[in-house]
């Protein structure tokens, strides 16, 4: 068993092996699918040559979502399946990261000590340019000191907590989302 490193044209190495890549009904040549999943096992024997629908069909019984959203794109399904495969991807994705205990919501202790951590050592992703490294070292950057946003929330003062009532629909929103969705641009106006 032969493994190639990825980007390997494994289209290439299966033309080698088995001869030229079908067209289906459509005028559309076949999908390479890699039956053991893995993109670096590029054997012939790990190749099988599939119509796009039944690589879709594929991915979607293993559940493996990322696949089958960047097969359905090649397929042109419609926006609201797009939608339903991004959300099963991102559930899947949250609840690998929640159990490893990784997960950017887990919030409490381990969220600040993460933070904290890396706005320390310079790795923190909202640091950016010198001025926000400077602001958090005088003490007056939005995410450190008494009206840091972790404040604000640890005493229920942040905009997301604070609670407003629509006066078209008559639903409680958060601020931001009564500004966005609610107020003049409710749908009940």
């Amino acid at each position: 068993m032969r493994t190639y490193r990825y980007p390997v044209n494994y289209r290439k190495i299966y033309e080698q092996h088995y001869g030229p890549i079908p067209y289906d009904q459509d005028g559309r040549r076949y999908e390479i699918h890699h039956i053991d999943g893995n993109h670096n096992h590029n054997d012939p024997t790990n190749l099988k040559a599939v119509t796009i629908q039944e690589h879709y069909d594929i991915h979607y019984a293993q559940e493996d979502w990322a696949a089958c959203l960047m097969i359905a794109r090649r397929m042109k399904l419609s926006p609201s399946e797009l939608s339903d495969l991004a959300r099963k991807n991102t559930i899947r994705k949250n609840q690998r990261e929640l159990a490893a205990g990784t997960h950017n919501f887990l919030g409490g202790d381990v969220q600040r000590k993460r933070n904290r951590d890396a706005l320390e050592n310079g790795t923190h992703h909202l640091l950016g340019p010198k001025q926000n490294r400077d602001r958090i070292a005088a003490g007056n950057h939005n995410l450190v000191g008494p009206s840091s946003n972790l404040s604000r929330l640890a005493e229920g003062r942040h905009p997301s907590q604070m609670m407003r009532l629509c006066e078209h629909c008559g639903k409680m929103f958060s601020v931001g989302m009564l500004k966005r969705w609610h107020g003049d641009n409710c749908k009940n106006k």
